[in-house]
């Protein structure tokens, strides 16, 4: 399919949800929906046959057709990443990325992290992948990536584009968001990370939501994790980070391409951590609700919703 023709065709394709909606009757409730996807790996179109379970699901087109559902029945969304966007199919091979960001711009995601596929075709060719994004226009704010935990003291053109944490508001409700990373060593070759560093991520982490939760008084921490679910003790995962950083409400992982029908939750000194990983492929979107009054949480739930066609 054309570049053109396949993006004009994200328009006009059909799915639908089969998990039940809310809308907030009232948008200063303080209520905001998670929408989330994890190492899509330059999966644009949807699995073909042969592919066991995820055969026929998944599809850049079908995803924007689900989220124009939901936007539309929801009240306050957000759309976020974990990271491992590229590499995967001809389309990464063809586009180095530049149409992997230029699709999630069009889909309206509010922000991302990276995982160490990103760094595949080197730290250059990652600039103008986001450089292609940002020159497309669009309406709502712009793409912002974060991650806490990489140094970008050597790579200036790329550190400008990642921030340590952003923050957005919505009626009723202040969210904030940081990101990390896996390690380098053994997953991307050292010229492919030149002039970036990697810091232990917990303790990157934990300045980070404690000015969040102190100074910005945001009511939601959020933590865009590519680190893995449940790395059994050997590095750094989503399983650990709440006995470790306090005062996170939700992690979206990725990197371990772990299936998980309901976020998992992590007792922690605030009440719990939600800890939510959708697969692999955009073959799964995930959802998590918070109802949040006066800074506490007060009702969080999630689910994993197919990619149907």
């Amino acid at each position: 399919m054309d570049r053109r023709d396949f993006i004009a065709s994200l328009g006009v394709a059909a799915v639908a949800s089969h998990l039940p909606l809310w809308a907030a009757e009232d948008p200063s409730s303080g209520r905001i929906t998670l929408l989330h996807t994890n190492d899509t790996h330059s999966h644009i179109e949807p699995f073909g046959p042969g592919n066991g379970p995820i055969s026929g699901l998944g599809g850049v087109a079908r995803r924007a057709t689900l989220l124009r559902q939901l936007r539309q029945q929801l009240g306050s969304v957000l759309l976020l990443d974990a990271g491992d966007t590229f590499q995967g199919t001809p389309y990464f091979n063809r586009y180095k990325g530049r149409l992997d960001y230029q699709l999630m711009r069009m889909l309206g995601y509010d922000a991302g992290t990276l995982g160490n596929h990103d760094f595949d075709n080197g730290v250059g060719m990652l600039v103008e992948a986001m450089e292609s994004m940002e020159q497309l226009q669009h309406s709502s704010p712009p793409f912002a990536f974060v991650n806490c935990n990489f140094d970008f003291k050597g790579a200036p053109d790329l550190g400008r584009r990642v921030q340590p944490y952003l923050i957005r508001e919505f009626p009723g409700l202040r969210v904030g968001i940081t990101g990390a990373g896996v390690a380098f060593a053994g997953l991307v070759a050292p010229k492919n990370h030149e002039g970036i560093g990697w810091k232990d991520p917990y303790e990157s982490l934990r300045p980070v939501v404690q000015r969040l939760r102190e100074v910005d008084k945001v009511d939601l921490v959020v933590v865009l994790s590519h680190l893995g679910y449940d790395m059994k003790g050997a590095a750094p995962d989503d399983l650990q980070m709440p006995g470790r950083v306090a005062g996170i409400d939700a992690i979206i992982g990725g990197h371990s391409h772990t299936f998980l029908e309901t976020p998992t939750r992590v007792p922690q000194a605030r009440g719990e951590t939600l800890i939510f990983q959708v697969g692999f492929g955009g073959v799964n979107l995930g959802r998590m609700d918070f109802a949040v009054a006066r800074g506490t949480i007060r009702s969080a739930s999630g689910s994993s919703m197919p990619v149907l066609g």
